[in-house]
């Protein structure tokens, strides 16, 4: 940027009029709050045009929670999903990936300041196998070892180090978006 521009901007003062602070109400902060925890961001993770409605329709069927679930569009291809229960919103972060017509499901738990200009999708919860492993290295801190080079750890399924089948190693993981797989 041009280093007058920068020095103008910063000589801008606000009038007392328009530095005044505006007073929100309390009163119903507690429930708006608990409303908001038992939100998901989610955003599929395309630059091309989809049937959104539709995409909608499919994620409502396949959770299976009803009137419990709302799904709200908050433009630039982000959704706000409500839930009723804590419970809900936990199982559709562990059994995902999501996805439709082959776009994923990037989804992000609410946090307190969050606005729809600031959010952004870094990561994404998927299990990943592990193949071809020397029978040595079926361990559950092998398991722990490669999930952590691949990015953040969320767990391992130890079924799959000691059972009679033992053919690969599940490890779930956070992939940075930006990390080719």
């Amino acid at each position: 940027m041009d280093s007058e521009f920068i020095e103008r901007m910063q000589r801008i003062k606000l009038t007392n009029e328009e530095g005044e602070i505006i007073q929100v109400c309390p009163s119903q902060r507690g429930k708006i709050l608990e409303e908001c925890s038992l939100s998901l961001f989610g955003k599929f993770l395309t630059n091309r045009p989809f049937n959104q409605r539709a995409a909608k329709n499919i994620l409502r069927t396949t959770w299976k929670f009803g009137s419990d679930l709302k799904i709200i569009d908050m433009g630039e291809g982000l959704f706000l999903f409500k839930f009723a229960m804590e419970s809900q919103l936990t199982w559709v972060l562990n059994n995902g990936p999501w996805s439709f017509d082959n776009y994923l499901l990037l989804l992000r738990r609410w946090e307190k300041g969050m606005n729809a200009n600031t959010i952004k999708f870094t990561h994404c919860s998927m299990w990943v196998q592990v193949w071809g492993l020397p029978f040595e290295l079926f361990s559950e801190d092998v398991a722990s070892d490669i999930g952590r080079g691949i990015g953040p750890m969320v767990e391992v399924d130890c079924k799959g180090a000691t059972s009679d089948l033992a053919k690969f190693l599940r490890i779930r993981v956070e992939v940075p978006l930006e990390k080719p797989l």
